[in-house]
C-alpha cells in the first residue's frame, strides 16, 4: 500500500514539481498538495499521513508554528521542512518544534529524494546539503548518536536531574503536553525502553552531565 505524503506549499508549480522528483524516484506514495496551513491541518485531522513536506512561508501560518501545533496534535508524525530559507535560527527553531530533517530547495534532486526516503524510513534528523553548516555546534554527530536540538538538550538535563513533567514545564516555561511529547521523542531517538534507560544512555555517552 502506497505511504501518503503531504505537501503543505503555497507556491503549486513547486508542489507540482515535487511530485515529479517524488513520482520518477520510483518511491511508492501518494502526494496529496495543499497551500494553506490551515488546510494542511485540515487534511491531518481526516487522514494519517506517512510524511509531510513543509514550506516555511506559509500565507496564514509560519512552518515554524505550524509544525508546532503539529506536533502537539499528532506526537508521531514525520514532518520533513523544505524551504529556499537559509538562516541558522529558523533551522534551530524547525528542530526545536521538533522537525525530522530540513533540506533546502537549491538542494539537488537526489538530496530530496535521500531526505524523504531516510525520514519515512525512521532516520532521527536529516540535515540536506549546506544545512549542517549553518547549525554546526548545535548536536552531537559522534558514535552516529541521534541528533538532539537545545530544546532537548535542555529537557534531558532535567530529567537526568529528577524533574517531573510539571517542574520541567514549569522551569522551562512550556507546557507539561509539550514536555511529555519531546520525552516520548527522546526515548524513540535513542532507543531506550523507559526514562531511566535513556538517561542511562545519554550520560554513558557523554551527552549529557549529571552534577
Amino acid at each position: 500500500m502506497p505511504r501518503q505524503i503531504l505537501i503543505v506549499e503555497d507556491h503549486p508549480i513547486v508542489s507540482e514539481s515535487l511530485e515529479r522528483i517524488i513520482t520518477g524516484a520510483g518511491l511508492d506514495v501518494e502526494c496529496t498538495a495543499v497551500q494553506t496551513a490551515s488546510r494542511g491541518l485540515a487534511c491531518l485531522n481526516n487522514k494519517p499521513f506517512d510524511l509531510i513536506l513543509l514550506d516555511i512561508n506559509l500565507p496564514d501560518m509560519s512552518g515554524i508554528e505550524f509544525c508546532a501545533t503539529t506536533r502537539n496534535r499528532f506526537p508521531e508524525q514525520k514532518i520533513l521542512a523544505i524551504t529556499t530559507v537559509a538562516q541558522r535560527h529558523v533551522v534551530e527553531k524547525m528542530l526545536d518544534q521538533g522537525a525530522d530533517g530540513f533540506i533546502l530547495k537549491t538542494s539537488d534532486t537526489e538530496d530530496i529524494i535521500e531526505g524523504i526516503r531516510q525520514v519515512l524510513n525512521g532516520k532521527t534528523i536529516y540535515l540536506g546539503k549546506g544545512v549542517k553548516e549553518l547549525i554546526r555546534g548545535v548536536t552531537t554527530d559522534h558514535y552516529d548518536l541521534p541528533m538532539i536540538t537545545r530544546r532537548e538538550s535542555e529537557i534531558l538535563k532535567l530529567i537526568a536531574d529528577g524533574l517531573t513533567n510539571q517542574e520541567i514545564a514549569d522551569r522551562l516555561f512550556i507546557s507539561t503536553f509539550t514536555v511529555d511529547s519531546h520525552r516520548k521523542n527522546l526515548l524513540l531517538k535513542f532507543h531506550a525502553r523507559n526514562t531511566a534507560s535513556l538517561v542511562k544512555i545519554v550520560v554513558s555517552r557523554g551527552i549529557i552531565e549529571v552534577d
